[in-house]
């Protein structure tokens, strides 16, 4: 399956705005496995780590969460996981725009898209796949300008 990077918008047949009984329908995601109920009408569904988390509010799907577990997930055609992390980070910085340190994830919310565990904001330096053996690299999609960390312009970064 491919799991094509849309920012802002989804990942492979997923789309923003889904019901919960449409993302069920795809042949890929089937029911969930476990959902979680949390404050403010937020739901969470796992499906096991092959399959991206799915986050919904107010019936609709806001959140698409995929790990680096997920086979096939792609950004212009090329395997997201296994492009070196100060690669993708540039080109999505090109593409996308400005980059800002939010809970130590590299955020661009203007294009509603966030990478969790690329990048050591203490250590400033990407994540060494070669080397490093605690793998958690994720790329967050949602709807653009609804972040739900804290973006600091005081973090903003570029790596261009």
């Amino acid at each position: 399956m491919d799991w094509s990077i849309a920012p802002g918008e989804g990942i492979g047949p997923l789309r923003l705005g889904m019901t919960r009984e449409e993302v069920e329908a795809l042949p890929v995601m089937g029911r969930p496995q476990h959902v979680y109920r949390g404050a403010g009408g937020r739901q969470m569904e796992y499906r096991g780590l092959g399959l991206p988390i799915c986050e919904y509010r107010d019936g609709g799907l806001v959140r698409i969460v995929s790990s680096r577990h997920v086979q096939g997930v792609l950004f212009e055609g090329e395997d997201f996981f296994a492009t070196d992390p100060s690669e993708i980070v540039r080109r999505l910085e090109e593409r996308l725009g400005n980059v800002a340190l939010c809970q130590e994830q590299l955020c661009f919310p203007q294009a509603g898209l966030t990478l969790g565990g690329f990048y050591e904001p203490h250590d400033r330096r990407f994540f060494q796949p070669e080397i490093e053996y605690h793998d958690e690299r994720s790329i967050t999609i949602y709807c653009p300008g609804t972040c739900s960390g804290t973006c600091e312009t005081a973090d903003a970064l570029s790596f261009l």
